[in-house]
C-alpha cells in the first residue's frame, strides 16, 4: 500500500501546475511584441534578426551566400536608410512569429523604395 501511495504522490508532483515552463519566443510576446508591452524587443538590426531566428522565420546560417539567413538579414537592415531601418525593426518587433515566416518577412517591404 505504501508503494502505491508513494507512486501516487510522485505522479501528482510531476503533474504540477505547469508554472515551471518558460514562455520563450512563441508566448505572449510572439503575439504583437511592443503592442503587448514586451519591451526592448528589437532596437538594432542584430536584435531584430535574432527575433526572426528565434521565431524560425530565417536560419542562423546558410552555406550558400545568396540564401537569406541571420548575416544577410543584418546586412539588409543596415543597408537601409535610418528611417527605413526604424520601420523594419519596429515591424519585426510587433509582428507575430507566423507573420515573420511569410517569404522572408513582410516587414522588409517597409525598406523598399
Amino acid at each position: 500500500m505504501r508503494c502505491w501511495t508513494s507512486l501516487l504522490v510522485l505522479a501528482l508532483a510531476a503533474c504540477g501546475a505547469g508554472d515551471d515552463t518558460a514562455d520563450g519566443t512563441r508566448a505572449l510576446c510572439a503575439e504583437g511584441g511592443a503592442i503587448n508591452e514586451c519591451g526592448d524587443v528589437a532596437h538594432d538590426p542584430q536584435a531584430a534578426c535574432w527575433r526572426m531566428v528565434d521565431c524560425g522565420a530565417i536560419p542562423l546560417h546558410q552555406a550558400e551566400d545568396y540564401r537569406f539567413d541571420w548575416d544577410n538579414c543584418v546586412a539588409r537592415i543596415e543597408g537601409l536608410a535610418s528611417t527605413q531601418q526604424k520601420l523594419v525593426m519596429a515591424c519585426i518587433a510587433a509582428a507575430t512569429c507566423d507573420q515573420l515566416k511569410d517569404d522572408n518577412g513582410p516587414c522588409f517591404a517597409f525598406g523598399e523604395n
